[in-house]
């Protein structure tokens, strides 16, 4: 097949097209996605009596109950793994199991979805406004269900029922109490869609695998790399992904194994591994802000390798509102509990001063935070007299204290309809809760942004370079917010593109330098395309292409521009470096087929054609092209199966077939 994909490139369309030129204006953004669908450990819920820690239990009992990647730790410490396993970031990611069958409409596109359990395990049917349908196989869930349950799905051929191995958030979601609901992006989406793809970004909190060792996702054939398709994962993932283990707070766990078995020997004081109490305040939070710090825009500089021995902020920068509101978003535990008076007064405090880590909250139980709580403000060990956890929040006390119930305010996250979670900015007088919060999707979008523990790289960050470095960050966060100007003016301030110094590192230690990422390059490009700067823009999409010569986004990026600037020969051979190497990529076949329209080839137009609807099939509109074009050729038999799909996917398509083609 790949073969043959070249050789149809190679001998056809750079000869046939050698002379021909023409500009379009394009625009490719790049948009670094925040949690759209979240379904993170719970942190707080209805309190449940406090229970002792579990008993210990032999290898034997735990063996057939827990994931792969907890069970060597399970051999010496079945006890603490047993706990665990009530906690939900034990239940992070996994297998489908049992979907009970329902349904949720969407009031503002009028697209409903249905969920039907059936021999397989369920598949979720998408019938839209125009009565065309589409449909997923669920595959596996994200999320443990305490407050919500993510169902993930892999897209159904609608010409053959096969899978395409695509994997989408489901447009609806499961919310504990209320059954099926829409999904958060669902409700932001101007177009309404059949899912969110699945891509590392969203499982990167819920698991340590990685989607490039994915046996079945469409990764590079000539190299290692990420898959592209980014959501070709294949409909065999979550039968590999693992839920959050010992790995994901202890590191890796081999060494320890190696120590315990005589194999190596531990540092002084060690035991080969990475324990919370050994690390100081800031490195512990670290470790949780991994997954429990979101902002308005979260950016991984590191891919998820993260350094435990330096920032997480010079890593993975996150960008939060100057001037936070009452409001909060679900994944926001750090960012709000930086803003707390506790926070500020006592420099030590970590996420383990409240939490046991190895116990799920509602396990845990209110009066255990409570008991924290008194630990610092031992005058307080008393309740109040003068005042009730009811007048306060409406709602009778969970425990005899209620100093969570008065001063952790439970409230309606304005990014999650439907659930109540705790603020985690501890507060003196909490304003009264909110169940009916208006979604949206960033707490303020035109909100001046900072950087997240910018107090801790203030020895960097108060350097030219570092501040260069912040520009870098805020431009990218401003462009993924859709402040282009903003982000632009940033983006200037850096050696101009194509120039050596363009790709050169210039952050200081310990910040991850924004130069060898091929993504900011990409993004600038995509700015500078806008702008109209398309020399510019070409040599920004060069110097991504430098650093990672097989970035499928550069290369379709840089690939259009060739075009819009009529270097035809360019175009041609970075769309075919997409098509050597991610052959179940339909996008740069689009690109030919832009091609061969736009001058008149409808031999060429009709391959193109061919290979869209074979890895893509789920896209009425080139159903269409391909029916009008195979009419126009004679082939009326083929042209009339195109026609069905068209019919089967978006009915209200057939409008725009010229009425001397329609046979009627």
């Amino acid at each position: 097949m790949i073969q043959e994909t070249a050789a149809l490139s190679d001998r056809r369309w750079l000869p046939a097209l050698r002379k021909i030129g023409g500009r379009r204006a394009a625009l490719t953004v790049v948009v670094i996605a925040g949690c759209l669908a979240p379904a993170a450990p719970i942190l707080a819920g209805d309190a449940l009596p406090p229970q002792p820690p579990a008993a210990a239990s032999t290898h034997a009992t735990l063996k057939s109950d827990i994931p792969e990647s907890m069970r060597a730790c399970a051999q010496c410490h079945g006890g603490v793994v047993e706990a665990y396993l009530g906690h939900g970031m034990a239940h992070s990611v996994g297998q489908l199991g049992p979907v009970a069958p329902g349904e949720a409409s969407n009031p503002a596109t009028g697209q409903n979805y249905r969920v039907t359990p059936d021999a397989d395990g369920a598949r979720l049917t998408a019938r839209f406004a125009d009565g065309g349908t589409r449909e997923q196989r669920l595959v596996g869930r994200i999320g443990a269900g305490k407050l919500a349950t993510s169902w993930i799905g892999t897209e159904v051929e609608p010409t053959s029922g096969l899978i395409t191995g695509r994997l989408f958030f489901a447009p609806l979601e499961t919310i504990a109490g209320h059954g099926y609901r829409l999904a958060p992006f669902e409700l932001h989406s101007a177009a309404g869609s059949l899912g969110l793809p699945l891509t590392d970004d969203c499982l990167s909190c819920h698991t340590r695998a990685r989607s490039a060792n994915l046996i079945s996702a469409a990764t590079p054939i000539s190299a290692t790399g990420d898959p592209f398709p980014r959501n070709h994962l294949g409909a065999d993932a979550f039968d590999q992904l693992s839920p959050l283990g010992c790995d994901a707070c202890h590191g890796e766990v081999s060494g320890h194994m190696d120590v315990i078995l005589g194999r190596a020997k531990a540092a002084p004081g060690g035991v080969g591994l990475q324990r919370l109490s050994d690390l100081p305040a800031a490195g512990q939070r670290d470790i949780c802000a991994r997954c429990h710090l979101q902002g308005d825009v979260r950016i991984d500089l590191v891919e998820g390798r993260i350094d435990p021995h330096v920032p997480l902020a010079g890593q993975i920068p996150v960008l939060t509102t100057v001037e936070p509101t009452e409001d909060f978003r679900f994944v926001s535990q750090l960012e709000r509990l930086s803003l707390s008076a506790c926070f500020a007064g006592s420099p030590q405090m970590t996420c383990t001063t409240c939490h046991r880590p190895h116990q799920g909250a509602a396990e845990q139980g209110v009066a255990s935070f409570d008991t924290g709580c008194k630990a610092c403000h031992a005058d307080l060990a008393q309740p109040h007299t003068s005042v009730t956890v009811e007048a306060v929040t409406g709602e009778p006390a969970r425990s005899k204290s209620g100093c969570v119930d008065c001063h952790v305010r439970r409230s309606q996250p304005f990014d999650l309809p439907h659930v109540r979670s705790a603020d985690h900015r501890i507060q003196r007088r909490i304003a009264p809760p909110d169940t009916d919060l208006p979604h949206r999707q960033f707490g303020d979008r035109q909100a001046a942004l900072r950087l997240f523990d910018a107090e801790r790289l203030s020895p960097a960050l108060d350097t030219e370079s570092g501040q260069l470095w912040l520009d870098g960050v805020m431009a990218m966060g401003l462009a993924s917010m859709g402040r282009f100007d903003e982000a632009r003016a940033r983006f200037a301030r850096f050696p101009a593109p194509g120039t050596p110094q363009a790709i050169r590192a210039s952050a200081p230690a310990p910040l991850t330098a924004l130069e060898p990422v091929s993504a900011f390059h990409t993004l600038r490009a995509s700015l500078l395309m806008a702008e109209g700067k398309l020399e510019e823009a070409r040599s920004a999409y060069s110097d991504a292409l430098r650093l990672n010569p097989l970035d499928a986004t550069a290369l379709l990026g840089r690939a259009r521009l060739n075009l819009d600037l009529g270097d035809l020969g360019a175009a041609l051979r970075d769309s075919q470096t997409v098509i050597d190497t991610y052959p179940s990529a339909e996008q740069p076949w689009q690109l030919r087929l832009e091609i061969a329209e736009r001058h008149n080839r409808p031999d060429l137009a009709l391959a193109a054609l061919n290979a869209i609807t074979r890895h893509w099939p789920s896209d009425a509109s080139h159903w269409l092209k391909k029916a009008i074009l195979l009419r126009r050729q004679g082939a009326i038999a083929e042209s009339d199966q195109a026609l069905d799909q068209v019919r089967r996917l978006q009915p209200s398509l057939m409008q725009q077939v010229p009425a001397e083609l329609r046979g009627d």
